[in-house]
């Protein structure tokens, strides 16, 4: 029992330090579409160059408590375990992911920061991607034409 404990141990520590492009195959295998892995990596480097960041600092200015708040309002954050700070609940992680929007595909409870986690942001951009762009005509965040990086 101490040994598989330990290997899964190491398990956890290799995956939480995987890069984003590392990420992006492990999430698109694990869904089996490895075809999606493409798709991603444009994603994430249209979002932040495909690097490890944290709180888009383009993004930090605008009004996350809106977000946060409509939230709330409809049930799908907990101020309890989610509270309200300035430069939490904004876009986060390699993918550009709202952190206040993305509840559908976190547990209850989930800090914005878990965004920041490369393959924590790979897997719920691979959720959104088979949502909402699987198929589809690519517009907004589905789109992988590559733009200026702000932040």
């Amino acid at each position: 029992v101490l040994a598989c404990a330990a290997m899964l141990r190491a398990l956890l520590v290799f995956l939480a330090t995987l890069t984003p492009m590392q990420s992006a195959y492990v999430v698109a295998w694990s869904h089996g579409r490895p075809d999606m892995a493409g798709d991603l990596i444009a994603i994430c480097r249209r979002e932040s160059r495909c690097q490890p960041i944290g709180l888009h600092a383009g993004d930090a200015d605008r009004d996350p408590s809106d977000g946060w708040r409509g939230q709330v309002r409809l049930g799908h954050l907990r101020p309890i375990c989610q509270p309200y700070r300035p430069d939490t609940w904004s876009t986060r992680g390699a993918w550009g992911l709202w952190a206040s929007a993305h509840w559908r595909y976190l547990p209850p409870c989930y800090q914005a920061a878990w965004l920041d986690v490369p393959l924590v942001s790979a897997y719920v951009a691979a959720r959104k991607w088979l949502e909402r762009c699987d198929g589809q005509r690519r517009r907004g965040w589905c789109h992988t034409r590559a733009r200026s990086v702000v932040g």
